[in-house]
């Protein structure tokens, strides 16, 4: 409770204000949540209650239907024609047998046409080793095997359909003797599975589904459902059994939620069972989800004005104070604050910016102060920099006079009057990248005079969009000089240095890379630490006083970075930022 408390107080104005208008509007909001739900569960409840009258309806239709059929086929038991057809066959003329049969024929056709259920009617007589069939015009002989399917009915009132060979029959024998005595006939219909189907689709809504099961023969017919669905349905009604006939309960079948309500007819010994997507359920729910969201959405726009208006009379004002703080944090002592009303936050506004005043004037005598110690130390750094091979150099010259090599005394002496030009011309601090690589590359040309064919070294043209990018002199040329002294001069052949350079990412990256044979990923790392520490301490020769320079030019973005580069030499990227460098 304490910990609560304190990290309320510890809040800023407005997200306590915004938290009491949300304990305000919370309990609005459940009570809307809960009508939501107490509504929804009420029409699940209807539904569901309807649903199990549609299906009382239909199970009682069908009862009807194939009621009718069967007190119609029990009226065949007085027909006299098909009496005498069955005991007086063989006294009977040919006449008067063909006469009896067409008005048997007759009354077969009317039974078939009694439902659409019914798909074929026949009456089988035994004696006469014949059927008479509503789909054929003449009689035909006796099925032996379909016969003896027909005398398996156990009571016609309690279980009338029997299954054969995949077929759905009613059959009445005359007289009913059980199948140990061949009755004088049998009157049948074959019930038609694809009715049925057609009349269980109707049944059935949109994406839902019926499925009629037998339940002491095991048949079933299924309609609106295809066909990769109805086993699943099939395995869910025998899971489920005779617990949820009379009721209206979900289940789920094939991964899908599903409202089944069941009826048993004790008439016909079937189950109807009915199957509806529950996302149809939710279809009428939806009005209530809405004038939820609207609720939801009056409450957010309540919240959103309020904190508006919060934001315009106090918060904005706030805000702009403490982010001038936090630039003022940053070095940035150009801040001023406008405010156009005479308020509280005009006069905290009209002293924050009489102190950024008056502290810019104290800045900027401290960093003017301490621009020129740092002007110095770059000065002293730059003047350190010694072409060492000077005396190398001069010795070559001295040496290729003596041999009378003029071809090579020319150009020698042609690079090094240029290489003593750039970093004796003038006092600049800084040059164009371009004049930086040209020097850079007449010092690879006097080495590669010295040096022969021992060392082979290239410089890849400058990019168009580097040439003029503003950077320190004398960065470059020692980078490169560290590389012939500390790798390539010791190696007597198949020494390769090259020297690249593009624009990355806001940066000029020079890359200058060579093949040593001493150089490991353990070593690189080694000197990148003590090249991060040399900016901190008074080192200031090779690379480190290179990265020194860029450090005290350009900040952390500046710098050296070594990487180990195969078989064992070392790679060395210079990145010089663009926008200080342009800037300067």
């Amino acid at each position: 409770m304490h910990t609560a408390l304190r990290w309320l107080r510890s809040l800023r104005l407005f997200p306590k204000l915004v938290i009491t208008f949300l304990l305000v509007l919370g309990p609005i909001y459940y009570i809307g949540l809960t009508m939501n739900r107490s509504g929804a569960e009420h029409v699940r409840t209807e539904i569901g209650n309807s649903l199990l009258s549609r299906v009382n309806l239909y199970t009682e239709i069908l009862d009807v239907d194939f009621d009718r059929t069967i007190r119609l086929m029990q009226e065949f038991v007085n027909d006299v024609d098909l009496l005498e057809l069955s005991v007086a066959h063989e006294v009977m003329t040919d006449i008067e047998r063909t006469e009896a049969v067409l008005r048997v024929k007759q009354r077969i056709d009317l039974l078939q046409k009694s439902s659409v259920f019914v798909g074929t009617a026949f009456a089988v007589i035994p004696s006469l080793d014949r059927t008479i069939s509503s789909n054929v015009t003449a009689i035909t002989e006796l099925d032996e095997d379909e016969l003896d399917a027909l005398l398996r009915v156990k009571n016609l009132y309690e279980s009338p359909f029997l299954e054969w060979n995949g077929r759905l029959y009613i059959s009445v024998p005359y007289p009913d003797a059980g199948a140990s005595r061949t009755p004088l006939f049998v009157v049948a219909v074959e019930v038609s599975k694809a009715e049925l189907t057609k009349a269980l689709e109707r049944f059935t809504s949109e994406g839902g589904g019926a499925v009629l099961t037998g339940r002491r023969i095991p048949w079933s017919v299924a309609g609106g459902l295809d066909g990769d669905r109805v086993p699943a349905f099939r395995e869910e009604l025998e899971r489920l059994g005779v617990s949820a006939l009379g009721s209206a309960r979900t289940v789920s079948v094939g991964g899908e939620s599903y409202l089944l309500a069941q009826q048993a007819s004790s008439r016909l010994d079937v189950t109807m069972s009915m199957f509806v997507p529950s996302r149809q359920i939710e279809e009428p729910l939806r009005d209530y989800q809405r004038w939820l969201i609207v609720l939801s959405a009056a409450s957010a726009a309540l919240v959103t004005a309020f904190a508006y208006s919060l934001y315009r009379m106090i918060h904005r004002p706030l805000r702009s104070l403490i982010q001038a703080f936090r630039r003022l944090e940053q070095g940035n002592f150009n801040v001023e604050l406008q405010y156009s009303f005479r308020d509280e936050f005009g006069y905290l506004y009209d002293q924050f910016n009489a102190t950024v005043r008056q502290l810019n004037v104290l800045v900027h005598e401290v960093y003017e102060q301490q621009y020129r110690a740092r002007l110095s130390e770059l000065r002293h750094l730059q003047s350190q920099i010694n072409p060492h091979f000077l005396y190398n150099t001069y010795f070559l010259l001295y040496r290729m006079a003596q041999r009378k090599d003029f071809d090579n005394v020319v150009p020698l002496a042609k690079h090094l009057g240029e290489y003593f030009q750039y970093i004796t011309r003038d006092g600049a601090d800084e040059a164009p990248f371009e004049a930086e690589a040209a020097h850079a590359k007449t010092y690879m040309d006097i080495q590669s005079i010295r040096f022969e064919d021992r060392i082979h070294a290239a410089f890849e043209p400058v990019p168009e969009e580097a040439r003029s990018v503003l950077v320190p002199r004398l960065v470059l040329q020692p980078l490169i000089e560290n590389a012939y002294k500390h790798a390539l001069e010791r190696k007597e052949s198949d020494a390769r240095l090259l020297v690249a350079a593009d624009i990355v990412d806001g940066a000029l990256r020079v890359v200058v890379e060579d093949n040593g044979d001493q150089m490991t990923a353990e070593r690189a790392e080694a000197l990148q630490a003590e090249l991060e520490r040399s900016a901190e301490a008074a080192e200031t020769t090779g690379l480190f006083n290179v990265h020194r320079r860029l450090r005290i030019k350009y900040g952390e973005r500046g710098g050296l970075r070594l990487q180990a580069a195969d078989p064992q030499g070392l790679r060395v990227e210079m990145t010089i930022p663009l926008e200080e460098a342009n800037d300067r």
